[in-house]
């Protein structure tokens, strides 16, 4: 058998960038493997010239592959979000593939913080000390409480485990409307806005689409009731951030954490920064530092023999969902 051509291609501005060394990829690499490893615009043309395989870590300029790749047919991305890549118009000949559910169980973790945050009103407290008030606000359990969890993937499945956990009553949406066992009512499509009036708390959980672009946006919001909750652990795109300030600053909803932002870095000029009951976390809330590279790691060592055997790869992105 021949070497399988293996290039890696690490952008150096990345937060992963320093998790992923050449030293780390190469020493797990199964056998029959000729790795290019490299950090700049001129090492990715001399490793895309020969590569069958390509592992990237942040982005790269990827248009015009069949000339620039002429033997290239999988791509191992090492983030979740695939957007960028499926507008680079990437051949139908080249599979790629992606990191979902390397983020599990940090997931489940900051799901659950998340809500618990909500539920204790730390939003509030947070907003009331900056402006040195004694403001007390006494909450329950979420115990009994519903969550709404729009996008049953690897995030939702996670969140829905930790929170059922707590005895929460779960709802959940998905684009195939599969049953979930930690969920009770399972929605698909549009079915979730039925039941937005009896939502404690909102988690969005789902990849950028061209269909959830924009999709929690000011009716959605306003059909919550106004002690409700947002969390926004999917992108930033997905929820109409502008119309959630303003719902928080009147006191419309009550408040919200967002991991995921419509501009990253958020500009500090940005009136997000000082909305009233707003917890801001930098896209840093689901990445755990010393599990993540590894865990990654694993599975695109695993993927790369299934592609050394001819075998069907595992996190394989469909580019007509868009995840």
């Amino acid at each position: 058998m021949q070497p399988t051509r293996l290039h890696v291609q690490v952008n150096p501005a990345s937060a992963l960038a320093e998790a992923f060394t050449e030293a780390r990829i190469r020493g797990g690499l199964p056998g029959q493997v000729t790795m290019r490893f490299g950090q700049t615009p001129e090492a990715l043309e001399e490793g895309l010239a020969t590569a069958e395989a390509l592992l990237l870590v942040g982005a790269a300029p990827l248009q015009d592959l069949p000339r620039r790749a002429p033997h290239l047919r999988w791509i191992s991305y090492t983030s979740a979000g695939v957007e960028w890549l499926l507008r680079a118009g990437l051949p139908a000949s080249v599979t790629l593939t992606n990191a979902s559910g390397t983020h599990i169980p940090k997931a489940a973790e900051f799901a659950l913080l998340s809500v618990l945050m909500l539920n204790n009103r730390m939003p509030h407290f947070a907003t009331a000390q900056r402006a040195h008030r004694w403001a007390p606000q006494p909450a329950g359990t979420v115990a009994g409480k519903t969550a709404l969890i729009l996008g049953m993937g690897a995030l939702g499945g996670a969140a829905a485990r930790a929170l059922a956990g707590q005895g929460m009553r779960l709802i959940g949406n998905s684009h195939s409307g599969r049953p979930h066992p930690d969920v009770a009512v399972m929605t698909r499509g549009e079915g979730f806005r039925a039941h937005l009036p009896e939502t404690d708390f909102l988690l969005i959980t789902l990849p950028l689409t061209p269909a959830t672009d924009g999709l929690v946006g000011a009716t959605v919001l306003d059909a919550l009731p106004r002690h409700a909750g947002v969390v926004n652990l999917g992108r930033g795109e997905i929820l109409d951030a502008d119309a959630l300030a303003e719902r928080l600053r009147d006191g419309r909803l009550a408040g919200a954490v967002l991991d995921a932002l419509p501009q990253e870095p958020l500009p500090p000029e940005s009136p997000l920064w000082d909305t009233p009951n707003l917890v801001i976390t930098p896209h840093c809330g689901l990445y755990d530092p010393d599990a993540y590279a590894p865990r990654c790691l694993d599975a695109f060592f695993a993927n790369l023999a299934r592609f050394q055997a001819g075998e069907p790869l595992h996190q394989v992105v469909d580019p007509a969902r868009g995840y």
